[in-house]
C-alpha cells in the first residue's frame, strides 16, 4: 500500500466522519500498523469479510471499532 501510515489514517478517519462518530475529536486512541504483502499475519476469530479480503490479491484497510467506558473496559 502506497502512502505513509498516518496520512492513510488520516483519510480513513475523515472518511468515517459523520457516518460513524460525529467528530474525530471523540477518537481517543488509534492502533496502526502495516502489513508487508506476502508476510502471513494471523487474525484471533476473523470475520468472513475479512477472511475474504485477506485472500484478494490487492491492498485491504481492515477497521475495528470498540466503544469503551471510562476506565478502558470494552462496551
Amino acid at each position: 500500500m502506497d502512502g505513509d501510515v498516518d496520512n492513510i489514517v488520516k483519510l480513513t478517519l475523515d472518511a468515517l466522519e459523520p457516518h460513524i462518530y460525529v467528530n474525530d475529536a471523540l477518537v481517543d486512541r488509534l492502533v496502526v500498523q502495516r502489513f508487508e504483502p506476502n508476510q502471513p499475519v494471523v487474525f484471533v476469530r476473523p470475520s468472513a469479510t475479512l477472511l475474504d479480503a485477506m485472500a484478494a490479491n490487492g491492498p485491504a484497510l481492515f477497521i475495528k471499532l470498540q466503544e469503551v467506558d471510562l476506565t478502558g473496559v470494552a462496551i
